[in-house]
């Protein structure tokens, strides 16, 4: 019996306008109405992630920053892992000598970048919610980053060169999209934190349910006893996955929940 579902955001919850259809929040309350907790499992920031909860009206702890952050009570932080202050200031003295546009994910929630970002927009169309400062390299902001977000294509170059003179094994480089690469604590880790959240309800791997689309889902998914790749998820995914579900343009989080978990039909 499926007691926990861990849901990832962009691509999965989020249709292509990055909104949360009316079946896949209908699947939701249905899953909570009968005693069904529910997890966002995200690399938004918490701010937004916990908006999304309360909208939700989930009661247990939420997953932000690709596992480096779990919320509870919308806002509360409960776990964290920190860039640490001195990568933090390589991190964008590097980015600053490359002219590249960067953005620090606080856990505060909010995104920070510096007045004269050259690639706002590839910022701005993320829709979170960001602010402008005079210096992303204040100690203030440093001992708050969870996240650092780079504007970097694939293959320019920056991304091999931040890797060759950042050595240390406290951060880990991950890419984040085509425009983009992303910089975590090294710990920080979405199946973790999933498993944090299994310890807190005493929830075993056979009463889990993990719902993903990318890469970074890989290892949940896997080790879930039920595991779902969404039919516009990596192929990778989808070999590992129990069952592949629509899309998430066509409520492919509520296709899951209705069938496999509260075994309704979807009409």
């Amino acid at each position: 019996m499926i007691k926990l579902i861990a849901i990832d955001l962009d691509g999965t919850l989020f249709d292509s306008k990055s909104e949360i259809s009316r079946e896949n929040k209908k699947a939701i309350a249905k899953c909570r109405e009968n005693g069904i907790k529910s997890v966002i499992t995200s690399a938004k920031p918490s701010l937004i992630v916990g908006k999304l909860a309360k909208m939700l009206n989930l009661d247990t702890p939420q997953i932000s920053y690709s596992g480096a952050l779990i919320i509870e009570n919308y806002t509360k932080i409960m776990f964290e892992l920190k860039v640490p202050p001195e990568e933090c200031k390589e991190i964008i003295s590097l980015c600053r000598e490359w002219g590249k546009g960067l953005t620090l994910g606080a856990n505060d929630g909010l995104l920070y970048y510096d007045e004269k970002h050259p690639y706002l927009k590839i910022v701005t169309d993320t829709g979170d919610k960001i602010v402008k400062t005079k210096n992303v390299a204040s100690e203030e902001l440093i001992s708050k980053a969870i996240m650092f977000s780079i504007s970097a294509y694939e293959n320019d170059g920056f991304e091999e060169f931040i890797k060759s003179k950042i050595k240390s094994k406290s951060i880990k480089i991950v890419r984040g999209s085509p425009t983009s690469f992303l910089i975590f604590n090294s710990k920080a880790d979405k199946f973790l934190a999933v498993r944090k959240v299994m310890e807190m309800y005493d929830i075993e791997k056979d009463e889990l349910m993990a719902i993903g689309d990318s890469n970074n889902d890989l290892e949940i998914v896997k080790f879930a006893g039920i595991g779902i790749a969404m039919g516009n998820s990596v192929e990778d995914l989808k070999k590992i996955a129990d069952y592949i579900v629509p899309d998430n343009d066509s409520n492919g989080v509520a296709f899951a929940i209705n069938n496999y978990v509260l075994n309704q039909k979807v009409l």
